[in-house]
C-alpha cells in the first residue's frame, strides 16, 4: 500500500539558490528528484488506487477517523489531469478515482467567503461575507459568535491544526486560528503573499502554537524567507503526522497557497511544460508542487500508521481566475493561466467555472461498490462541517448556535444515496452589485441573485464576470492572457466600449446536461416560477449586509512590528 513517493523537501530561493534552510540538495539533484516524480506517474496510480481498493475495514476504522482537509487555492476545474488538463497531477487523480468524485458540488465565487461557508455550515449572507475577500486595511472578520469546524472537532476529542492560509480575519487577534478553536497554525492570516518571501503588506508568516496564541507566544518565521510555501506546508504537516499520538483523532486542516497568485514556481516544476503557453508554463509548475506536496504528506500519513482510518476531503476554494481586457484581469483575483473549460467564467462569476468546486473524498469507510465513481448528487461547500462532524461522530446542528444552512452528506459520500438537499444558494448580493445592466439600460449595476435546484440553474442579474470560455485553443497572443472564445468577456459595458453583448439578466441553465451553461432555458415559464420561488426562499431569509461595504478602511491594525511582520492588534 506504500506509494513510493519518499522525496525530501525541496524548498528553494527565489533565485534557485541553494538556501540554508532546509535545502540539501543543489539544483541538479533537486531537478533530478522532480524528474523522478514525473517518472513515477504510473507507480503512483498503481500504488494509490491499490490503497483505495482495500474492501476491508480494520479494527482501528471502527474508531473516530483522522481528518485531512485540504483546500487548494484558486484551483480551475481544467488544472488536474483527472479532469483533462496536461498537467501531471498523479497522486491527486490517484486518489480522487479511487474515492468518490463530485461532479454536482458548489462552493462560493472567492476567497474568504468559500472558507466562512466551510468553517460555519452557513451561508456568507448570514454574517456579511458574501461579497469579496476580507482585507488588510479593514477592521472586521468573520463573526466571533460563529461557532467554526475545529470547535465541534475538538468537542469530538480531536486535535486540531491548521496549515497554510486563513484569511477569515486578522485585524485582532481574536480572529486567528489558535483563538477559533485549532491547536495550532503554521502559515499566514492574510489573502495572499510571495511564495518565497512570504510578504504581502508585511512578512505574514507565522507559527502559533497553544490555544489564543497571541502576544508572547505568535512567532514570525522570518528565517524561512526564500523558501517555496508549498514544500514548507508539507514539511510542517509531516512534523504533525510524527509528533501525533496515533490514538487520538486528528483533524488537519490544510490550506494551501497554490495556486493563487502571484504565479511563482521553482524552475525545476516549470521546465517540464516549456511547450504549454507562455502564461501557463509557471501555472503548471505551481500546480506540479501542489500535486507532489499532497504525494510527500499522503505518505506521512502512511508511514505512521494513520492511513487505514483516513478521511481525506479535497476542494478549491473558487474556481479558476481567468480573463481580461486590455491586460486588466475580469472579475476577481489575478488571472494566472489557470483554466475552467469546458465550465463557464471563472473566479468572482456564478457561472459554472466561478463556483462548481473541484472536490472528491477518499477514505477506507467510502463502500467498496463506490470508490472510483463520481456522484452527481446536489452538494454546497457549508455541508462539510455537518457531514465532518457526523462522521467524527457529533451532530452539528444541535450544537451549534445559529441555524446551519449545510446539511450532512454521509449517506452520499459513504453509502452511496441520496443528497439531503433539494436546492442550494450560490450568493445574494444586493448592496454590490456587478457589472450588468440596469433597468435603463445602463452599467450602473443591478443585485445578484444565484440558486440551484435539481439540476437548474437560475442567474439573475447578469452573473457576474468573467462570463466566457477560456481554453489552450484560444491561445493569448505575444504569451498574454487567454483570448477568451468569441471575445466578449463583460456582463455589461456601455455601446462606445465595446462589442461585447451583455448578459441577459435572467438566465436559466440545465448544469448537468449543459455543464458549458450555452444555453439559456429562461424562456420556460413554468420552471422560472419554479426557480423563482427558490430564490424568493432564500432573498427573505436572514441577510446580513456586507461588512467590506459598511466597514472604514484601517490602517493601524493589522499593523508592521519592528522586524517587518504582520500583527493583529490586542484589545
Amino acid at each position: 500500500k506504500e506509494i513510493p513517493f519518499t522525496m525530501k523537501s525541496t524548498c528553494v530561493s527565489h533565485y534557485l539558490a541553494t538556501s540554508p534552510h532546509d535545502v540539501t540538495r543543489d539544483q541538479d539533484s533537486r531537478s533530478k528528484g522532480v524528474l523522478l516524480y514525473l517518472k513515477m506517474v504510473p507507480l503512483l496510480i498503481v500504488a494509490v488506487l491499490a490503497a483505495g481498493a482495500v474492501t476491508h475495514v480494520s479494527a482501528a476504522a471502527a474508531s473516530k477517523p483522522h481528518v485531512w482537509l485540504i483546500v487548494a487555492d484558486d484551483l480551475g476545474f481544467g488544472d488536474l489531469g483527472y479532469t483533462g488538463s496536461s498537467i501531471k497531477t498523479p497522486v491527486i487523480d490517484g486518489l480522487a478515482k479511487s474515492g468518490v468524485i463530485l461532479g454536482h458540488y458548489y462552493v462560493m465565487h472567492c476567497c474568504s467567503p468559500t472558507r466562512s461557508a466551510l468553517h460555519t455550515g452557513r451561508y456568507p449572507i448570514r454574517f456579511g461575507l458574501q461579497t469579496g475577500v476580507i482585507p488588510n486595511t479593514k477592521a472586521y472578520g468573520l463573526n466571533l459568535t460563529e461557532r467554526l469546524l475545529p470547535q465541534y472537532m475538538k468537542e469530538q476529542g480531536y486535535s486540531t491544526h491548521a496549515v497554510g492560509k486563513w484569511h477569515l480575519g486578522l485585524f485582532n487577534w481574536k480572529y486567528t486560528p489558535t483563538y477559533r478553536g485549532y491547536d495550532s497554525f503554521m502559515g499566514y492570516y492574510g489573502g495572499s503573499e510571495d511564495y518565497y518571501t512570504h510578504k504581502n503588506s508585511g512578512i505574514d508568516f507565522h507559527l502559533d502554537v497553544g490555544a489564543d496564541c497571541g502576544p508572547g507566544c505568535s512567532k514570525s518565521l522570518l528565517d524561512l524567507n526564500g523558501n517555496y510555501s508549498a514544500p514548507l506546508y508539507a514539511d510542517r504537516t509531516l512534523d504533525l503526522l510524527k509528533a501525533h499520538d496515533p490514538s487520538t483523532p486528528l483533524f488537519v486542516y490544510q490550506a494551501m497557497q497554490s495556486v493563487h497568485c502571484p504565479i511563482e514556481a521553482p524552475q525545476e516544476y516549470v521546465a517540464p511544460y516549456m511547450h504549454l503557453a507562455p502564461q501557463r508554463q509557471v501555472f503548471a509548475g505551481m500546480v506540479a508542487a501542489l500535486d507532489e506536496a499532497v504525494g510527500r504528506v499522503y505518505q506521512g500519513f502512511v508511514d505512521n500508521g494513520l492511513d487505514e482510518n483516513l478521511l481525506i476531503w479535497f476542494t478549491t476554494d473558487n474556481g479558476g481566475p481567468v480573463g481580461s481586457e486590455h491586460g486588466h484581469p475580469s472579475g476577481i483575483g489575478c488571472a494566472t493561466g489557470s483554466q475552467n473549460y469546458p465550465l463557464r467564467g471563472g473566479k468572482g462569476a456564478y457561472y459554472q467555472g466561478g463556483v462548481r468546486g473541484t472536490s472528491w473524498v477518499h477514505g477506507s469507510m467510502i463502500a467498496p461498490s463506490l470508490r472510483g465513481t463520481t456522484t452527481f448528487e446536489l452538494m454546497h461547500v457549508v455541508d462539510m462541517l455537518p457531514t465532518i462532524v457526523e462522521i467524527a461522530g457529533g451532530d452539528a446542528s444541535s450544537e451549534s448556535p445559529h441555524p446551519l444552512d449545510g446539511v450532512s452528506q454521509t449517506a452520499v459520500l459513504l453509502e452511496g444515496g441520496a443528497s439531503a438537499r433539494a436546492d442550494l444558494l450560490i450568493n445574494i448580493e444586493r448592496s454590490n452589485p456587478t457589472t450588468a445592466p440596469s433597468s435603463d439600460g445602463k452599467c450602473d449595476g443591478v443585485p445578484q441573485y444565484a440558486v440551484i435546484k435539481g439540476q437548474y440553474k437560475l442567474l439573475v442579474g447578469g452573473g457576474g464576470t468573467p462570463n466566457t470560455w477560456y481554453h489552450d485553443d484560444s491561445p493569448a497572443p505575444n504569451g498574454g492572457l487567454p483570448v477568451p472564445e468569441g471575445g466578449c468577456i463583460v456582463a455589461c459595458r456601455p455601446s462606445n466600449a465595446s462589442t461585447c453583448p451583455a448578459s441577459p439578466q435572467i438566465q436559466i441553465f440545465d448544469v448537468i446536461m449543459d455543464e458549458s451553461e450555452r444555453t439559456n432555458l429562461a424562456q420556460n415559464v413554468s420552471l422560472l416560477t419554479e426557480l423563482l420561488e427558490v430564490m424568493h426562499k432564500y432573498n427573505n431569509s436572514a441577510y446580513v449586509v456586507a461588512l467590506g461595504l459598511v466597514t472604514p478602511d484601517e490602517h493601524s491594525c493589522p499593523f508592521n512590528d519592528k522586524q517587518g511582520s504582520v500583527t493583529p492588534c490586542s484589545d
